[in-house]
């Protein structure tokens, strides 16, 4: 696996796509990793908050397999668990924060300081989504992920973002020319 900043869950799909089952030991265990790398969010330091029946009826499985597979992907340092309770109603439980774990995370170099991002998509990112092999139809059915989001090139995605942001501009000019024909 090449070593690349993370930037995006989208990484962590592609990369635990990539991985055979072999590594989770059930085909349901690497579905659940998939699921919740798909809900991983940066801003909350690489942690998804979310309810063992969400992720059971996201890939057609019992709450008692989603368990037993989220004790492998602990087992092996893919994900840690916070389990939370309700603080006054003693059986209630509230959604469960799954953080990326420390061999998920050895898999991704981390920047030492914080630096302006140039590009979405480093160089080595760009080479191995362009060597990338294609992914298992079992892994196809389950993660719904985009492949075509995974394997852009940087400049794939500044055209987006260029389109996104003049997609905008011209929204914000018709409401400015609505609002402004309506006042008196």
């Amino acid at each position: 696996m090449n070593s690349c900043t993370l930037s995006h869950s989208d990484q962590i799909v592609a990369t635990i796509a990539k991985l055979p089952a072999s590594t989770f030991g059930t085909h349901y265990t690497k579905e659940v990793a998939l699921f919740i790398a798909r809900h991983l969010n940066k801003a909350q330091g690489w942690a998804a908050s979310l309810y063992l029946r969400t992720i059971a009826k996201g890939i057609g499985c019992t709450t008692r397999t989603v368990r037993n597979s989220l004790r492998r992907l602990e087992a092996i340092g893919f994900y840690k668990t916070e389990f939370r309770k309700h603080d006054q109603i003693a059986n209630w439980n509230l959604a469960s924060v799954y953080r990326i774990g420390s061999a998920l995370l050895a898999l991704f170099r981390t920047p030492s300081t914080k630096r302006p991002a140039k590009s979405l998509t480093s160089s080595k990112q760009k080479q191995s989504n362009k060597d990338r092999a294609p992914v298992s139809s079992s892994v196809g059915k389950f993660a719904m992920f985009d492949h075509k989001r995974v394997t852009k090139t940087p400049e794939e995605w500044e055209a987006s973002q260029k389109a996104s942001q003049e997609h905008n501009r011209s929204a914000l000019e018709k409401l400015k020319a609505l609002f402004g024909r309506g006042q008196p």
